[in-house]
């Protein structure tokens, strides 16, 4: 199964990412998130055996501990890839402990033996795929912030239109 740990977003973040989305629709072409994927992803682990989501979940536990919820807040719009076919996305112009627990998260992946997709963390949630970036102007992002208080293992499974997002364990951050 093809897994992947992400901070969940709080209502008032997803809302703004919502409304963004919807000005986008207006003035850029590409395939966009459906608003109740919207997340953060913290570690991407890919494929996993289904006797390893045990050990997946102990490592979230152990990378989660010690933590508190804390705020983040939405910035300025960012991009992956050529401009004629990006990843489009807001990044966050206060990411709170979302790198303290991007970095505790996959050490304890580590120190349980999975491998996961090793770049650096840049928090940003992920708005739409194979953008159209070349023609017309971005509007301004709706910005809002929130608290953030689920980390979660997820498992993504991608066999039907659009990606369905399954949650197996999570950790809820006093």
């Amino acid at each position: 199964m093809r897994l992947f740990v992400a901070a969940e977003l709080p209502a008032e973040i997803c809302e703004a990412l919502s409304e963004t989305s919807a000005l986008l629709r207006g003035c850029v072409r590409g395939r966009y998130v459906a608003p109740n994927s919207f997340h953060v992803t913290l570690a991407f682990l890919g494929e996993v055996g289904g006797s390893r989501v045990d050990g997946a979940c102990f490592a979230l536990e152990r990378g989660c501990s010690g933590f508190s919820s804390f705020t983040v807040a939405l910035g300025d719009f960012g991009c992956f890839g050529k401009r004629s076919k990006a990843t489009l996305w807001q990044g966050f112009s206060d990411a709170g402990a979302l790198p303290e627990i991007a970095r505790g998260v996959r050490d304890a992946l580590r120190g349980e033996g999975f491998s996961f997709d090793e770049k650096t963390f840049l928090p940003h949630v992920t708005l739409m795929r194979a953008a159209n970036l070349t023609e017309g102007t971005l509007p301004m992002p709706t910005l809002a912030a929130g608290t953030v208080s689920r980390i979660t293992l997820f498992r993504s499974d991608l066999s039907g239109r659009r990606p369905v997002y399954d949650p197996l364990h999570s950790y809820l951050l006093p």
